[in-house]
């Protein structure tokens, strides 16, 4: 191979070399699926006349151009991936109980009564116990999951532990359907349990809700997977991996710090396609529906819970790329393969297309929203008209001449009486000083608040007061602007021709008030990417004779955003290298 050659293929290898993604999404959405097809390696991908959505082609004007582009890069360049699912590691500690154990932690775990017989038969002589026949990998499961596996194998050790890996995903799979005999969301509660006991005390343990928390359990489960990574890294020259599936956030920033190759990708379903799925397919109640989604949205507010616990909301947040993914054809994988294919691609050789309308805008919003000086959560929010071209944008935040939330603090607001700084409420009501000046007494006890500033929430610590227990949930009370509202505002105050017809694109979904505003501006489509809307979608937007479309975003956005669409190369430059080449 002659230098040039090498030299690009040096520039992109270690790309293709080595790639982590990471899937996660709502039980139902897909992720699963999503997996099996990057593990398959299938090398027929679909064309675009086997790509449509409700009749309609799903790619449209120049994205059916770059689709075509990417696809035969990917035809021409296709790998395997090898699929880590973490419901298998979760097995692994399972298979570590005993049967009397394991009994204790499922009953413990299921959110309604149990057939305690059937269960007592299932561990006694089902999966569980025959997978305890085989000893070969007990010691090397027990090395795993206490994280000290030797990480330089050698190659009895390398083979042994891929059949491992296999032996796990049987487990699992003849597991699963065992628990779902037993009753149909018990292999879901049981395993989301597993999860949190893990993170919370490194092993599965039916007290783990009355455990003391271990900090260094936090990490217990992402650390086994990534040792596992480690492994098959050794095995093969080649190693694109993909976990199925992250639904702690803490978990997803733990890839994304080790691994610049790593990509969070959320696998998003709308909502009545998800809910016929699981209810058609798996059976799932109404309520059960209901327990699941509280317990993936991250509103449990327990102590340590936002490490420990499941949070899907955080975790599609914080994705590099977003898939879109309609279960309305049950079998008809095509629109998911389609984008996998799109994504792969560009993993594998970034910059090879530009960005889709839907991408530009989004990352548009998606920077706006650091300008937020919330401490509670930042958004971001862009109006265009209807071909893409901008009109606005917004950020939450306060009204433009007082000062952000987060440059303001609780000494401040107990010793300046500064009138810019803080409202004549925050100064002169003697209820809401009083409990301002509990919280910076109990926050200055605090050694590890040494140097930040202490900041606060003035909605937080006003609903709080007595007087307000009833208005918990007023967001008239909050000092800041919602983006979409900023955003609209900056077309009042600056003077611009109508919006009607246009989209609204925001990092979040649109709450009531700002829905009634979209509305009333005559919004075509609202294009969002928070998967928990609220009842604005069903209270708002689906009344009346004009309503806006609510889409949910597909694409890359953030650093994922950079990271495929930067090329490390000029193409031109690339090109012509290789024709120097030969």
């Amino acid at each position: 191979m002659k230098y040039n050659d090498v030299m690009i293929s040096n520039v992109f290898m270690e790309r293709s070399k080595f790639v982590v993604v990471g899937l996660t999404g709502r039980t139902g959405s897909g992720c699963t699926t999503a997996a099996s097809i990057l593990e398959s390696g299938e090398t027929r991908l679909p064309s675009l006349d086997e790509i449509k959505y409700k009749g309609k082609p799903f790619y449209d004007s120049l994205d059916q151009n770059r689709y075509e582009i990417l696809k035969r890069y990917r035809e021409k360049n296709n790998h395997k991936f090898i699929a880590i699912k973490v419901s298998d590691l979760i097995s692994a500690y399972i298979l570590d109980l005993s049967t009397e154990e394991a009994f204790d932690f499922i009953k413990c775990a299921s959110r309604k009564a149990i057939d305690e017989d059937k269960l007592d038969k299932v561990l006694t002589l089902g999966a569980l116990s025959q997978n305890r026949l085989n000893r070969q990998f007990k010691g090397l499961s027990q090395k795993l999951l206490n994280h000290n596996l030797e990480l330089n194998p050698t190659e009895p050790e390398k083979k042994n532990f891929i059949r491992f890996l296999t032996l796990i995903r049987k487990f699992t799979r003849d597991f699963k359907k065992e628990l779902q005999e037993i009753n149909n969301d018990l292999y879901v509660s049981a395993y989301q349990a597993a999860g949190n006991s893990i993170r919370k005390v490194g092993r599965v343990s039916k007290n783990a809700e009355s455990e003391q928390a271990n900090p260094d359990s936090v990490f217990h489960l992402p650390e086994t997977i990534n040792r596992v990574i480690k492994i098959l890294r050794k095995t093969q020259d080649r190693t694109l991996v993909v976990i199925d599936a992250i639904r702690n956030p803490y978990e997803a920033r733990y890839f994304r710090d080790r691994y610049s190759a790593f990509y969070l990708v959320s696998i998003n379903t709308p909502d009545e396609d998800r809910k016929t799925y699981l209810q058609e397919v798996h059976k799932f109640s109404h309520q059960e529906l209901l327990d699941l989604d509280r317990h993936e949205s991250g509103k449990d507010k327990s102590k340590h819970s936002e490490f420990i616990k499941q949070n899907v909301k955080q975790c599609i947040q914080a994705s590099d790329i977003h898939i879109f993914n309609p279960r309305n054809e049950l079998s008809n994988h095509n629109i998911l393969r389609a984008q996998l294919t799109w994504y792969v691609a560009l993993i594998m050789h970034p910059g090879l297309v530009t960005p889709t309308p839907m991408e530009r805008v989004m990352q548009m919003a998606h920077t706006a929203k650091s300008n937020s000086g919330c401490i509670s959560r930042q958004v971001g929010a862009v109006v265009t008209e209807a071909d893409y071209s901008i009109k606005s944008i917004g950020w939450n935040d306060v009204a433009q001449g007082q000062v952000p939330c987060n440059l303001r603090s609780l000494d401040g607001l107990a010793h300046s009486f500064d009138e810019i700084t803080y409202s004549q409420y925050e100064r002169t009501n003697s209820e809401f000083r009083e409990h301002a000046n509990k919280e910076l007494i109990k926050l200055k006890s605090l050694e590890s608040t040494a140097g930040r500033p202490l900041s606060y929430c003035f909605k937080d610590i006003n609903n709080s007061l007595p007087s307000n227990q009833s208005k918990s949930g007023n967001q008239v009370h909050t000092r800041a602007l919602h983006a979409e509202e900023n955003a609209f505002l900056q077309l009042a105050k600056f003077g611009s021709t109508g919006i009607s017809g246009g989209k609204l694109f925001t990092t979040a979904s649109p709450c009531e008030l700002c829905a009634k505003k979209a509305y009333h501006l005559g919004i075509k489509e609202i294009i969002y990417i928070d998967p928990y809307p609220g009842i604005a979608t069903e209270h708002i937007i689906a009344a009346g004779i004009n309503p806006p479309k609510l889409i949910q975003f597909k694409g890359a956005v953030g650093r994922g955003f950079y990271q495929l669409y930067e090329a490390p190369l000029a193409y031109k430059d690339e090109l012509y290298l290789l024709q120097e080449a030969n």
